[in-house]
C-alpha cells in the first residue's frame, strides 16, 4: 500500500484525531484542500484499505476512520523498503544508517538498548 504525500495529510488528520471524522471536519483541519479533493483523496484511502467510511443522509458528506494504524502502517512501508532497496537485509537497513555519519552516540545507545531488549525476548 503506497500513499502519496497527499492522502498522507489525510491519514495524519485521522489519527491524529483518533476517531470518526466527517468530512467537514477533515476540510477544517485542511483549510487548504478543496472538498473536492479531499473526496478524490478520500476515495483512493478506501479503495487502498488505509480509510473506511460511510456516507452521512443524501449529501456528500461522509464519515471516515482509519483502517489501518500508523504503526502498523510504517510497518508496512518500513519492510517494502528494507525488502525493495536492502534484499531483506536488517543489517543492510542498520548499516546504512550508521554511512555518513547521521547517527549521534544517543541514538546508537537507544539502538543498542533496543537491540538488547528485543534479543532478550527472544530466549
Amino acid at each position: 500500500m503506497q500513499i502519496t504525500k497527499a492522502e498522507m495529510e489525510i491519514m495524519e488528520v485521522v489519527w491524529e484525531n483518533g476517531a470518526r471524522m466527517t468530512t467537514k471536519e477533515i476540510a477544517e483541519k485542511l483549510p487548504d484542500k478543496k472538498v473536492t479533493t479531499l473526496l478524490t483523496l478520500a476515495g483512493r484511502l478506501i479503495d487502498k484499505g488505509a480509510l473506511h467510511s460511510i456516507k452521512l443522509g443524501r449529501s456528500h458528506a461522509h464519515e471516515y476512520w482509519a483502517a489501518i494504524s500508523k504503526a502498523e502502517y510504517q510497518k508496512i512501508q518500513t519492510q517494502s523498503f528494507m525488502e525493495t532497496i536492502h534484499n531483506g537485509s536488517a543489517k543492510s537497513l542498520i548499516s546504512a544508517l550508521f554511512q555518513d555519519e547521521k547517527l549521534t552516540k544517543k541514538d546508537i545507545d537507544e539502538l543498542r538498548d533496543f537491540i538488547n531488549r528485543e534479543a532478550d525476548g527472544l530466549d
